[in-house]
């Protein structure tokens, strides 16, 4: 009779002490299996990159957009959603010398074609008009402007803010006015870039943002009492807003919670005008 002392159990079943090896084993085998799943889901060609500036380029061109294109990343997947997803930095030159960039994103399906590319363009061109030089020199001005003045708050920073996300009918008269650009041969970013900063504030289409530091005793009444202390007569027309960022996120006014206390209000013939609806 036979007795299984070493390499076998009861009933001829591996002992306890190969099973570690078998576990080692299957995890390898998963990982190796995750590995090359992982290669294929971002493999690309060689001429890949080249391919992928090429043909948006040619989309970008068609749609209005004639600056360059170059391609920072290119990830291909197979699984979940196919397509080919491709990181670029989007440019062009404009009528004050500057290189204005933006990255966008753009997806391929797998021969190369997009879905809808009528309606491919830049990230937030329509954004583009607030990097004028005209406009970061007005800002760099209004700054030192309301650094000298006694508001009982520091003044961290002044901007030009778009508003089309609180304000649908903004977004459509800055439409016009890209629309009235492109007739006149403005055609920088689609129309966008070029709109003057005074153009901006008269059609209401920007709020200016003061950011002030935060302190302990920061508070919303603050903001108020500090649009009382201005002195509105060296400031021009239009809507304005002070705001921080607090570490109190529970009582952010934004909804993501992410900190934003703001007051609004109006400047107009050198007074301050209170938002009733702030």
């Amino acid at each position: 009779m036979l007795v299984f002392t070493n390499d076998w159990g009861k009933e001829g079943c591996p002992m306890k002490k190969n099973t570690p090896n078998i576990l080692k084993l299957s995890c390898l085998a998963i990982l190796l299996l995750c590995s090359i799943l992982l290669v294929r889901c971002t493999m690309v060609l060689p001429n890949a990159y080249s391919k992928a500036r090429e043909k948006t380029q040619k989309i970008l061109a068609h749609n209005g957009f004639k600056g360059k294109v170059q391609v920072k990343l290119i990830k291909k997947v197979f699984l979940d959603s196919d397509g080919i997803y491709v990181d670029y930095t989007y440019s062009e030159d404009t009528y004050d010398n500057q290189t204005i960039s933006l990255d966008s994103q753009i997806t391929f399906n797998l021969d190369w074609t997009v879905n809808g590319e009528e309606y491919v363009t830049p990230s937030h061109y329509w954004e583009s008009y607030l990097q004028q030089k005209s406009v970061k020199k007005e800002e760099q001005k209004l700054f030192k402007e309301l650094k000298k003045q006694s508001l009982g708050l520091d003044i961290e920073e002044f901007s030009f803010k778009d508003n089309i996300l609180i304000d649908q009918e903004a977004g459509n008269r800055r439409k016009h006015l890209a629309e009235e650009n492109r007739k006149n041969g403005k055609h920088d970013f689609y129309g966008y870039y070029q709109i003057p900063y005074q153009t901006m504030i008269d059609e209401h289409i920007v709020t200016m943002s003061i950011r002030v530091s935060d302190t302990e005793n920061t508070s919303k009444k603050d903001l108020e009492e500090a649009a009382t202390k201005l002195d509105a007569s060296k400031l021009p027309d239009g809507e304005y807003e002070f705001y921080y960022f607090t570490t109190d996120k529970e009582n952010s006014a934004y909804y993501d919670n992410s900190g934003y206390i703001g007051y609004t209000f109006n400047i107009q013939d050198g007074k301050v005008i209170q938002d009733d609806d702030d």
